[in-house]
């Protein structure tokens, strides 16, 4: 496994501190930093649309982020300047986390020199790695850092995998339809670390290899620009055009969960665990990062031989629940390799958690099948029709409830609560804090006295202020006071784990308190401070085989820099990328493991016991509609895939 490596650098460096209780050249302070630490733990990845964002993952425990610049990001909708980089590569290092740049867009011709500008730009910003699916960055001349291939790569075989990291990259980001076998045949194939996502969003479609929207929206995923038609609503057609199912998000899929199963990854050489959401608000961050690293540190607990790949230790105030925060349903779709149902065909949005059954109503008066605890100011969503729509909760009296507006809501309607209002205030309330434990050495060299505070990976800052100091007449008092001083860390990032005093010597509360903040202070710039990073991994000679050597649109070649590329490593480019051609008609624009046939239940092969619908299987092919927009469902059985084929026109009765 290719392992990153963290060396240090000795560093001195002297400081005055203005008190107003002593002359502003009293106290000097050195930092010096020995040894190294090798090696990376599990890692726990958050998403940053914006630096606060950013900053709050890692302050909830992240020990990695990835954000994107306002340029070939994968997500137009936002994007972060190199301000914001250098805002969050600083508080990253503070506590040995990563930052990681997303630069997974396509890329075309005439963006290939600005593109390797801003790779420039990043780097001075400060950020650790580099992540991409564009082979053209292979042959750009880019800063010395590692790259990470995306999912958008399509990392989804041990041959492809492998061939990646022959070309020169450090990491490979699964595909999401992975299972674990699938997983562990890739680690035991290749010499890489591997990142998998283990919570939020499904891309319904293959990764890398969906070109719905850029077909029929003239919105390409690839380009970060997709309209996410996989989320609206579509009719189920069959061969003589009987609307079989109408009005339903027949190819939105629940989302992902796989926070009780980080054990089985981490087994199958995964080493980072990646929350998607770079869309998401601040209560979704919070929320979730601080859910999963109370998961990770109960693993850590449990096999601390898996190692951490950051520092500092997390205390939350208030209880992580996914289930409060935006999700389409949870699953850990297929890890386990078997099929289990994913649609969620009524709606494409939140519902949350359910809450119960509408028994009987009386004008604004509901009274549900179940006690739940309910409180005004509660959100609640229902499906009304092809709709969520919603009310909020007047009162509570055991399984009564009093509703703002009860119109649509009618006797056996399920209710959820979309939003939990105490909760979310405990939560937005709650202080979530991450601190270093740091130990402490005070002694009394000729003519001073000396705090030196050590981080425990070598990093020792110090403190000193000249002066004669008398033995303490009550030397227990003295060393309780000299501890309690030293200890006042909370405005720091750090916390006094131990404290060594070598003699029992009187030493003024104010003197303490000047030693401690100028330690404390140096002790923090110097874990801020701008340190080696890992470099960029070398490719091989000759790399690894290409999985394939004829290569269609869905290699996604849409520069020349790309196709030298390949083209050097044995491929022949058959076609440009779909972004480049004129239609797409007749083609396969998905692939995905989400079968329609199995969800129906009409599935030969893996029977559904808990169908959608119970209806007879059409005889013949079926059709998705929407719109002008008409495509084939095709069944491929024998590798468990559905292909959706864009069609010239609607079926004709």
């Amino acid at each position: 496994m290719t392992m990153a490596k963290r060396s240090h650098l000795a560093i001195d460096s002297t400081r005055r501190l203005k008190h107003p209780q002593i002359k502003p050249a009293a106290i000097t302070s050195a930092i010096e930093l020995t040894g190294s630490l090798e090696g990376m733990g599990l890692e726990l990845l958050a998403p940053a649309r914006n630096a606060e964002q950013g900053i709050l993952a890692l302050r909830c425990g992240a020990d990695a982020l990835y954000m994107g610049p306002a340029r070939f990001g994968a997500r137009q909708a936002v994007g972060c300047d190199s301000a914001a980089f250098e805002q969050v590569t600083r508080e990253a290092r503070l506590w040995g986390a990563k930052v990681y740049a997303t630069l997974n867009t396509l890329l075309f011709d005439t963006e290939l020199e600005e593109a390797r500008r801003l790779a420039w730009e990043l780097y001075e910003a400060g950020v650790d790695a580099f992540i991409i699916q564009d082979m053209a960055w292979l042959e750009l001349d880019l800063p010395p850092l590692p790259l990470h291939a995306s999912t958008q790569a399509v990392c989804d075989s041990p041959g492809k995998v492998a061939f990646l990291a022959s070309a020169g990259f450090s990491r490979a980001i699964l595909a999401r339809e992975l299972s674990l076998s699938e997983m562990q045949a890739i680690h035991a194939a290749a010499d890489i670390e591997l990142e998998a996502f283990v919570y939020g969003a499904l891309c319904v479609g293959e990764s890398g290899r969906c070109y719905l929207s850029g077909a029929i929206c003239g919105r390409s995923g690839n380009r970060g620009e997709c309209a996410q038609p996989c989320r609206a609503l579509w009719n189920l057609v069959d061969a003589s055009g009987r609307t079989i199912l109408r009005n339903r998000h027949l190819l939105s899929i629940r989302d992902l969960d796989l926070s009780g199963h980080l054990e089985d990854l981490a087994d199958a050489g995964v080493t980072s665990f990646k929350i998607e959401g770079r869309l998401k608000d601040a209560d979704y961050v919070k929320n979730v990062v601080s859910h999963l690293r109370q998961r990770m540190d109960a693993l850590l607990e449990r096999r601390p031989e898996l190692g951490r790949a950051s520092l500092g230790r997390v205390g939350h105030s208030f209880a992580p629940d996914p289930s409060k925060t935006f999700q389409r349903g949870l699953s850990t779709y297929r890890l386990q390799g078997e099929r289990q149902p994913m649609g969620t065909f009524d709606r494409a949005g939140h519902l949350g958690e359910f809450i119960g059954v509408v028994g009987s109503i009386q004008a604004d008066r509901l009274v549900l099948d179940q006690t739940t605890e309910l409180h005004p100011g509660d959100g609640l969503a229902f499906l009304s029709g092809d709709q969520v729509t919603g009310t909020v909760v007047n009162a509570v009296e055991g399984r009564q409830i009093f509703v703002q507006d009860p119109s649509r809501i009618q006797r056996g309607t399920r209710l959820h609560r979309n939003m939990d209002l105490h909760w979310l205030r405990a939560m937005r309330s709650a202080k979530v804090e991450r601190r270093l434990p740091v130990k402490g050495r005070l002694d009394f060299p000729e003519g001073a006295v000396r705090l030196r505070l050590e981080d425990g990976t070598g990093l020792v800052a110090e403190a000193r202020l000249p002066g004669e100091f008398e033995a303490a007449r009550d030397p227990e008092a003295a060393r309780s006071a000299i501890r309690e001083a030293l200890g006042r860390l909370g405005g720091t990032p750090f916390v006094l784990e131990d404290l060594e005093v070598t003699e029992a010597l009187f030493v003024p509360v104010a003197r303490l308190n000047a030693l401690r903040r100028e330690a404390a202070a140096t002790l923090e710039a110097m874990r801020s401070a701008p340190r080696p990073r890992e470099k960029r991994r070398s490719a091989s000679t000759p790399m690894q085989p290409l999985p394939a050597s004829e290569l269609d649109f869905t290699w996604n070649v849409a520069n020349q820099a790309a196709r030298a590329f390949y083209e050097r490593a044995g491929g022949r480019i058959q076609e440009r990328a779909a972004e480049l051609q004129a239609s797409l008609t007749g083609r396969v624009v998905m692939t995905t493991r989400h079968c329609l046939r199995f969800e129906m239940g009409w599935c030969p092969v893996h029977p559904n016991p808990e169908p959608w619908k119970r209806m007879p299987e059409p005889k013949g092919p079926i059709f998705l509609e929407n719109g002008p927009t008409s495509l084939e469902c095709r069944f491929d059985c024998a590798r468990c895939r559905m292909e959706l084929v864009l069609r010239a026109g609607a079926p004709k009765p």
